[in-house]
């Protein structure tokens, strides 16, 4: 489909000289792939854009639609990709296209604020899972798809530490607790300063030298009680850190992961 634009020029009193500025769908449509292929994905989407603003009953509209979506997954931009699909999915004229739109927010909000940690993230988790859930039986990745689903749903026993029992151990002995979780370096830390710094205070009361040992057994017995909570958050952290790479696992293995970069980078994922 082609969209020819007329332009006059006039210039130092000659007559004015037609030009026509030609632009082609699948023109527009192959410099923005190259775009996105070279891993510039902001430029890529102004193209996109651009076929769409000249062609917006063209052939692409729902290519395009779902590449800006997959440009701004891949670029890092995953909140504004969400809501772009969520524009997306209330178009009725993007109904053919409602399982891609759905696989690829689901992906976007697996995606979404992976730094922080496993609780805080369950609710867009649950988001992800929705989304999935939604995709018809007749999608192509359907299969990938479902062996995720299952996955999450048939999660294995994983490496767990009680919170609690970290607390007790460490209230018992310092830095214990975090030795329990894994956290050596910590514990050994807190077992020399509390032990240092109580054993400061008790010397320091035999010398008659008591404001010196209230400072130091203050001291000691906030790093006491620092240590525990630090084993009470070091068994959350084990725990969390598990259930994270068990799913980050099965994204691997079943190819729901969105893969940044340059040229080299791609979905796993046929959508």
């Amino acid at each position: 489909m082609l969209l020819a634009i007329g332009l006059g020029l006039a210039a130092l009193g000659h007559p004015a000289a037609a030009q026509r500025i030609v632009l082609d769908e699948q023109k527009l449509w192959g410099y923005a792939e190259k775009l996105f292929r070279d891993g510039e994905y902001y430029r890529a989407i102004s193209e996109y854009r651009r076929m769409l603003h000249f062609f917006p009953g063209g052939e692409r509209v729902a290519e395009g639609n779902l590449r800006i979506g997959q440009a701004l997954l891949r670029g890092g931009e995953t909140a504004q990709a969400i809501r772009h699909f969520d524009a997306l999915e209330a178009r009725p004229r993007l109904s053919g296209v409602l399982d891609g739109i759905r696989f690829l927010r689901g992906l976007g909000y697996l995606d979404l604020e992976r730094e922080r940690p496993y609780p805080l993230r369950e609710a867009s988790i649950a988001s992800a899972l929705a989304d999935l859930r939604k995709i018809s039986p007749a999608w192509p990745g359907r299969k990938n798809v479902d062996g995720f689903l299952k996955a999450l749903h048939e999660t294995p026993a994983l490496p767990e530490k009680s919170p609690a029992l970290a607390g007790t151990f460490s209230a018992i002995v310092p830095g214990s607790g975090s030795f329990y979780v894994g956290r050596h370096g910590e514990g050994a830390l807190t077992l020399f300063v509390t032990a240092l710094l109580i054993a400061g205070a008790v010397e320091s009361f035999e010398e008659d030298k008591d404001g010196l040992g209230v400072v130091l057994g203050s001291l000691g017995i906030a790093f006491y009680g620092g240590g525990i909570l630090a084993a009470v958050s070091g068994a959350h952290k084990f725990n969390d850190g598990h259930k994270a790479r068990y799913l980050a696992e099965q994204r691997q293995r079943f190819g729901l992961v969105i893969d940044r970069g340059g040229a080299a980078a791609a979905f796993r994922s046929s959508f």
